[in-house]
Formats: C-alpha cells, structure tokens, sequence
C-alpha cells in the first residue's frame, strides 16, 4: 500500500503509478492535497534550472583531486593483478620438480662420492651441496614477491590496462 507521503511525492516528480491513483482516490487528505502538489510541480518545471558558477567545476575537482587519484591508483592495481599472478604462477608451478629434481641429484651424487671417498668427507660434502642449494632456493623464490611486485609497479608507471 502506498503512504500519502509516496504518493504525493509521486504526482509532484510527474511519476504516477497506479497504487499512488488508488490512494489518492480513497485518501480525504491527499485528495485535498494532490491540487496544490501538481501547481507546484507545473511551477517547479516552469523554472529553468539554475545554472551553476563557472568556477563550481575547478574547485569540485580540486577538491575531490585525492579520492580520484586514490580510486585510478586501486583500479590500476585491480587491473594489473591478473599479469602478477601470471608471473607468480610462471615462477611457482615449477618448483616441485625443482626439488625432485635437487633430491635425486643430491642422492647420486652421495653415491658417487661414497664410492671414491670416505663416508664422512662425502657426507660433509653432500650436505654441503643440499644446504647451497636451499639457500639459492630460498633466494631464488624470496625474490619472486619482490619480483612481482616491482613488475605490478612497472605496469601501473605505463598506464597497464587489463584487456
């Protein structure tokens, strides 16, 4: 059911629909009300709408200057993301056959060694071996958000757009 209220509202803004009729018809008050709510409207169209100061525009969007670069700065990181998690993906998929791949070449060369030297050197020098390679590893894939991010930074500098 429509309220005196929608319904006046409704004949003022000139948007009529058939609930706001049917109020009208059965409401005393808005039946009193609705002719002086349709003269204002005729009156409210009548008048030309007032033409803002030319200087209105500048200062709005001085004003508003931050929260718009604040908005192009999170839809150019929106739109960026997709080719970062492209080279986050590129560099991740592969490690673990990086590390099948470490773990048996780490296994045979222990059995090489072991074959031709004592078993404590060759042990000291394959764990040697495994500790250098976790710790390129470990570099190698530390550096991949630093990576990315600084690629996500390169995009947005020349104006990136997501396609």
């Amino acid at each position: 059911m429509t309220g005196c209220e929608d319904a006046l509202v409704a004949f003022l803004l000139d948007q009529v629909d058939a609930a706001a009729v049917d109020h009208i018809r059965t409401c005393p008050r808005c039946r009193a009300e609705q002719p002086v709510v349709r003269a204002l409207a005729v009156r409210l169209a009548a008048d030309p709408a007032p033409t803002p100061p030319p200087t209105l525009a500048p200062r709005v969007l001085t004003a508003a200057g931050p929260l718009l670069a604040r908005n192009a700065q999170g839809a150019a990181w929106r739109a960026a993301w997709p080719a970062v998690a492209r080279a986050l993906a590129a560099a991740l998929i592969p490690l673990p056959a990086i590390l099948v791949f470490d773990v048996a070449l780490v296994r045979a060369i222990y059995s090489l060694l072991g074959a031709v030297l004592p078993h404590g050197l060759s042990l000291y020098l394959v764990v040697n071996h495994a500790a250098l390679l976790a710790l390129l590893l470990t570099l190698t894939y530390g550096a991949v958000p630093f990576l990315a991010a600084r690629q996500a930074r390169l995009l947005l500098q020349d104006g990136y757009r997501h396609g």
